[in-house]
């Protein structure tokens, strides 16, 4: 038998997926290493997905390839019946006006702000593991109450300062030991209530502090957090409508989206106009200012890692928000989680896990497009004084369904390409060969439409069932529930509605109020009831924040902070589907065995500039 001569020039081997990191990801679909380490630092290194899209967005950001380090600080924060009572003290001190306190969520201090480099992002996060571990973990932090004509806190005694110190010097010294120069807050530890307030408001606040019982039940965790060290002088405003530039000076608005604005900027602005910087680019430009409104700097910055230090037996169902997070691991069964459109030499887009017919599925959608947040005030500029309807865009619906106009306000219909949107992803579950036995909708109109066309798509005419209970969080609805479609409105407009359907939670039957642990236990209740009550594979259309609130604890995760549930939002695109999956030891997550759908935004076009 012919032996065989050796090879000289042997085929360089190559990494296996499941090896890379993000980092070498990023490098390998071509972007520069500098901006993918800025990039997986800003997202807090939560994956190449995040990253990705972070690095499209910024790709007009001017301070793009700035090599300014990100400013990190360690807090101490409280979850459960504490941590809920204060997130209530500062929604409540708000009315009165706002105060410095006001800045911050609920935290002690333990490190003063450091600066890392972005290529350190991830040693600063990974060097809280191990940290402490469950032998150390006390049952409580005990504060005390202090109150003044200009601060009001809660300060913690000495026993659990000294602790918390011995916390915080260790980690100073971990940070050390890998170059990172940090200093301790080691001086009277304590929460800030309020401070820098206006004389005439020291009765009201010290009799709601008063009424506070600081050492409630509470978990408490180590919380690293990171923000933009340019903004650390700025007031930070999140965006409530959406602005389209009429000038090439300003500034487009996405809710969701938080502004930077100069200190002072509010109090002077002659026409209401103010020059800010999107936290969601980083490009900068006028913008109008009752557009936004202020809100906590902390809501801009990014979370790095969290750690639970007591152990009071908080059960699941108070606020805490997840731990450390661990770079993901890619696997040969996942697709590669690069940024959309781009196609790696030997991984599908579409994930490879096969479907399985012993399991049942649960698929959940957020609708479409809107039209009140393309288009902001849409409704007098598209209906004359008659009542009729115009439409003065072709992204605007061709034809709205019959119903009071006003009635829009708070319930906004899809834009044409919502319908589109939606009508993509049922092809992409038909391609696919997604399995839907039972269809339910949030009882907003975007739901509605947006689970007709991916029916439609699907080449389905299961009869939509509309379950007021998926409805999204109640606090983002202050003035009360919207005025909803009757079922007999929505099949007089053509909607496939199920008018058998008895709803689980009937609209009188919501909470004129409602706090996030409220919202998800609410959701996980729904949930387990129209599991036990069908059969089959189940689709759900709602809301940006149903993906999580309807599936955290069904996967068996903790419930959110109040704030982490915001940031989360901030994350659902339109048309995000997540699915869960029925298995022996419970229900797991899995990726959508289809592909998402992404696109950029569009300004208006005013032919008149050419002219």
């Amino acid at each position: 038998m012919a032996t065989l001569p050796p090879r000289k020039n042997p085929t360089p081997t190559k990494i296996s997926k499941e090896h890379l990191t993000p980092l070498q990801i990023l490098l390998q679909l071509g972007f520069p290493k500098h901006r993918a380490e800025k990039a997986l630092a800003a997202t807090g290194h939560r994956g190449v997905q995040l990253a990705s899209d972070w690095l499209l967005a910024h790709v007009r950001d001017p301070s793009l390839d700035s090599e300014e380090p990100r400013e990190y600080i360690l807090y101490a924060c409280p979850t459960g019946l504490l941590g809920e009572k204060l997130e209530n003290f500062w929604e409540e001190s708000r009315q009165f006006e706002w105060n410095n306190a006001h800045n911050y969520i609920p935290h002690i201090t333990l490190l003063r702000f450091f600066k890392v480099p972005d290529e350190s992002a991830e040693q600063v996060a990974n060097a809280l593991d191990n940290l402490i571990n469950q032998n150390e973990c006390i049952e409580r932090i005990d504060l005390e109450a202090y109150i003044s004509p200009n601060f009001m806190g809660l300060f913690v005694n000495d026993e659990h300062a000294k602790w918390l110190e011995a916390i915080a010097i260790r980690y100073v010294n971990k940070l050390a030991f890998i170059g990172i120069i940090a200093e301790a807050q080691t001086k009277s530890l304590h929460i800030s209530l309020a401070y820098q307030f206006s004389s005439g408001f020291f009765q009201p606040l010290r009799s709601m502090v008063q009424q506070l019982s600081p050492n409630l039940s509470a978990n408490w965790e180590l919380r690293l957090y990171s923000r933009d060290a340019r903004f650390h002088d700025t007031h930070v405003h999140k965006v409530t409508h959406a602005h389209i530039p009429r000038e090439q000076d300003e500034l487009e608005l996405r809710p969701g989206d938080y502004i930077y604005l100069p200190e002072g900027a509010s109090n002077t602005t002659i026409d209401g106009w103010v020059e800010g910087i999107s936290w969601l680019t980083g490009t900068s430009g006028y913008l109008p200012l009752n557009h936004t409104e202020r809100t906590t700097e902390t809501d801009s910055w990014t979370l790095h890692a969290t750690l639970p230090i007591t152990n009071s037996g908080t059960t699941h169902s108070e606020l805490e928000i997840p731990r450390c997070r661990k770079l993901p691991i890619l696997s040969s069964s996942e697709s590669l989680d690069t940024p959309d459109g781009l196609v790696t030499d030997s991984e599908p887009v579409e994930a490879s896990l096969p479907l399985t017919t012993l399991s049942r599925q649960i698929y959940i959608c957020r609708h479409g497009e809107r039209v009140d947040f393309t288009f902001g005030a849409w409704i007098p500029y598209c209906f004359e004084s008659n009542g009729s309807y115009i439409r003065r865009d072709l992204n605007m619906p061709k034809e709205l369904p019959p119903r009071n106009i006003q009635d829009f306000q708070n319930d906004s219909p899809l834009t044409t390409l919502g319908e589109i949107q939606a009508s993509l992803v049922g092809e992409a579950m038909k391609s696919s060969l997604v399995k839907i036995d039972v269809a339910f909708a949030s009882p907003s109109l975007r739901c509605i439409q947006t689970l007709s066309q991916i029916l439609k798509g699907l080449g389905l005419t299961i009869p939509i069932k509309v379950e007021p209970g998926l409805i999204e969080w109640l606090a983002w609805y202050p003035n009360g529930l919207p005025t909803w479609m009757s079922c007999e409105e929505l099949m007089n407009a053509g909607f496939n509605i199920d008018r058998n359907y008895v709803a689980i939670v009937k609209k009188k039957e919501l909470p004129s109020k409602e706090n996030v642990a409220q919202y998800y236990e609410r959701s996980y209740i729904l949930m387990q009831q129209i599991i036990q009550s069908t059969v089959g594979n189940i689709l759900i259309v709602a809301h940006a924040a149903s993906l999580a609130a309807c599936t955290r604890q069904l996967t068996g995760g903790r419930i959110p902070s109040a704030a982490e549930v915001t940031r989360l939002v901030q994350k659902v695109p339109y048309l995000a589907c997540l699915t869960t999956r029925q298995e022996i030891n419970g229900w797991q997550f899995y990726p959508p065995p289809f592909p998402p759908i992404t696109h950029t935004s569009n300004n208006r076009f005013d032919w008149k500039i050419l002219i």
